[in-house]
């Protein structure tokens, strides 16, 4: 009898074969390591990892399943392209239309599945009017967000800032402190204890951090007189 695959490195792989193809897509080149060709920096997969590190802190802690709230967490983006502006955004509905093709044929307890499908797509939006519900929803749209916030998404930003002209010292800081009116939005905004004290933390860090580049990118000399 055949044994069903591990869910785990399943939704892994889904997510690993689309965001290197649409990172490749957005960047134009890649590199080639061991023999397989892979974009320079696959955002996706990068926010999407640290999504499923907080899924495996946060669910437990609040009560959630974390098999449910792990394989949304993998698979929330499996359909969102980097730069993908136009029309309507649909990817959390068309990520959810993929979940039960990549958890075909694997260990993932079926029943849990149309509570993956509902937290993925309820994850969109970057503040909430109202607590979301059930649990295993709420968790994922915190870990979402709270992926946005902190020491890493610096790295994943600023990893990305050459998909985005200009690139320049200045603009960066522009976009990072229009980052943080929305980030401070997003902490106000999170349902679980948990994420909120979190997402506070990080979001002082991010503060800080946006605070210093602009001592240090200031002209000191602006408005001396001559």
């Amino acid at each position: 009898m055949t044994q069903p695959t591990p869910w785990r490195p399943a939704c892994e792989q889904a997510l690993r074969s689309f965001s290197d193809a649409d990172a490749i897509r957005v960047w134009g080149i890649g590199h080639e390591v061991d023999g397989v060709y892979q974009p320079i920096f696959n955002y996706r997969f990068e926010h999407t990892y640290a999504a499923v590190l907080l899924a495996r802190w946060l669910a437990p802690l609040v009560g959630a399943d974390l098999e449910v709230v792990e394989c949304a967490a993998w698979l929330h983006d499996v359909a969102k392209r980097l730069k993908d502006q136009q029309g309507k955004d649909t990817h959390a509905q068309d990520a959810s239309a993929r979940v039960p093709e990549i958890l075909e044929g694997t260990d993932f307890p079926p029943g849990k599945i149309p509570a993956v499908r509902h937290a993925i797509e309820h994850h969109v939006g970057l503040k909430l009017t109202k607590r979301l519900e059930p649990i295993d929803t709420a968790c994922l749209w915190d870990c979402d967000k709270l992926s946005k916030i902190g020491a890493a998404s610096l790295i994943h930003f600023g990893c990305i800032s050459g998909a985005f002209q200009p690139i320049t010292t200045a603009e960066i800081l522009r976009r990072g402190e229009t980052w943080l009116d929305l980030a401070r939005g997003i902490t106000a905004s999170f349902n679980t204890a948990p994420a909120r004290e979190e997402g506070q933390r990080r979001l002082a860090f991010l503060e800080a951090h946006y605070a210093q580049l602009r001592r240090e990118w200031s002209d000191p000399m602006k408005g001396t007189p001559g």
